[in-house]
């Protein structure tokens, strides 16, 4: 493994360790956290967002498999926190965060590209972010 990626994962596992340690987890049977002024996000639990996060993951690899840990809503937006591994070995993974919107009733991954803003591993949204500031941690610096 080469330095910058061994360096990568290092990072992406801590911010998910830290997260862990201090997000407040209102539905421990799920692993759902809502956070934010609207802490009330139609359809945003484990299950409604596994077959999307499910497909996020195959879109970067076919053999893909992921195992949703947690999920962070807020204002139309989830970020799941989970394990990103090949199915030959899926409990050797890296921990990874996909990011989606909410419209209608479907949850869309959306490219943190796009909605993480100009400074994706800062810990406090950059003004152009369009993720919402307080999931930005778990969905943009966090794996």
């Amino acid at each position: 493994m080469s330095r910058p990626t061994a360096i990568t994962i290092a990072m992406a596992g801590l911010a998910v360790i830290g997260l862990s340690a201090c997000a407040t987890d209102n539905a421990a049977t799920t692993g759902t956290t809502t956070t934010g002024a609207t802490n009330t996000v139609a359809g945003c639990t484990r299950a409604a967002l596994a077959e999307p996060a499910t497909q996020a993951a195959r879109a970067l690899a076919p053999d893909n498999v992921y195992t949703v840990d947690r999920v962070n809503c807020s204002d139309g937006w989830a970020v799941t926190s989970g394990l990103l591994a090949g199915a030959g070995n899926p409990d050797m993974g890296a921990p990874t965060s996909f990011v989606f919107e909410q419209r209608g009733e479907g949850w869309f991954v959306r490219d943190k590209a796009t909605v993480c803003g100009s400074d994706p591993i800062s810990t406090t949204a950059p003004a152009d972010a369009t993720i919402p500031a307080d999931l930005f941690v778990a969905g943009c610096a966090a794996g």
